[in-house]
């Protein structure tokens, strides 16, 4: 059997209501792989409704890229406005390393994350930060709270509309003077460096403040290849040559650079703190700089 905790606001556990509202934007908000020792039966997923109104979640199903597992929630389900939601898996059906899609009852996709690793055997977990932004991040776990208290607003305004919990500036993501470009990844040379293809020319693009530890370039191909991808160029970094440039990616709505050095897929590079645009920003900080 699934186990299942529905809470409400700030992780006060509460009753589920039974409305009947049609399926809005809920979001897969945090995620347990692997957890401290044996895997079966410590594995979760919480679910976000960030509307001003109950959803019916019942019959949605957890789709994983790992042997293509399946985790149906119990029918009659409903996550309250502004409430959270953990589905407990019953056995082992995730992976240490795993994109999960959310996927409503009649098929469609409601919500996907990005390529998620985590090696860390421990009580670490992938959270939106902030509760249904854009950004992912591997840190302490917040089962059935707030994955960040100064920003998560479960209560509606006066008007009756949810307020923005995202931050301002995030949908800018290109900041400077530099070039901001934006094309399809065509490939991956290793997990730092992509090529980026924009209309007839074709950019190599060194990610900035990243060091790859080996070869493996499998987390950046499953998260990049073949999708559409924007570019930040760094600012202070020298240009090496007419197509090749270093800089902050977006695959989507994810910052890789943040996202491979928040899974220890590449390193710090310390050597750019003193030279790079993005020296200052929050991820960076975090991780060395």
């Amino acid at each position: 059997m699934v186990g299942l905790v529905a809470v409400g606001g700030l992780g006060g556990i509460g009753l589920m209501s039974m409305a009947s509202a049609q399926p809005a934007g809920v979001k897969i908000n945090e995620v347990e792989l692997n957890p401290r020792g044996r895997d079966a039966g410590g594995e979760w997923v919480e679910i976000y409704n960030p509307t001003g109104a109950d959803v019916n979640i019942g019959d949605y199903t957890i789709k994983t890229s790992w042997h293509s597992n399946s985790v149906t929630i119990p029918a009659g389900t409903v996550i309250g406005a502004g409430q959270l939601y953990v589905l407990a898996i019953d056995g082992e059906k995730l992976s240490n390393a795993n994109l999960l899609t959310l996927v409503d009852s009649a098929g469609h996709q409601v919500d996907r994350t990005p390529a998620l690793v985590d090696r860390s055997d421990s009580s670490l977990t992938w959270q939106r930060i902030p509760d249904g932004g854009t950004s992912w991040r591997l840190t302490e776990g917040t089962n059935a709270a707030a994955n960040d208290p100064r920003t998560f607003k479960p209560a509606t305004s006066g008007d009756g509309q949810r307020e923005d919990t995202q931050p301002a500036g995030t949908g800018d993501r290109c900041a400077g003077s530099a070039q901001c470009l934006e094309g399809k990844v065509v490939r991956v040379a290793d997990a730092d460096t992509v090529y980026i293809r924009v209309g007839a020319d074709t950019y190599k693009v060194d990610l900035s403040l990243t060091k790859a530890a080996g070869n493996d370039r499998s987390f950046t191909q499953n998260l990049c290849f073949g999708n559409n991808a924007l570019v930040d160029q760094d600012d202070k970094q020298p240009r090496k040559n007419k197509s090749t440039i270093m800089g902050v990616v977006f695959c989507g709505s994810t910052n890789l650079n943040q996202q491979l050095l928040d899974s220890r897929q590449v390193t710090l590079d310390k050597r750019q703190c003193a030279t790079s645009e993005f020296a200052s920003q929050e991820w960076a900080k975090r991780h060395g700089c």
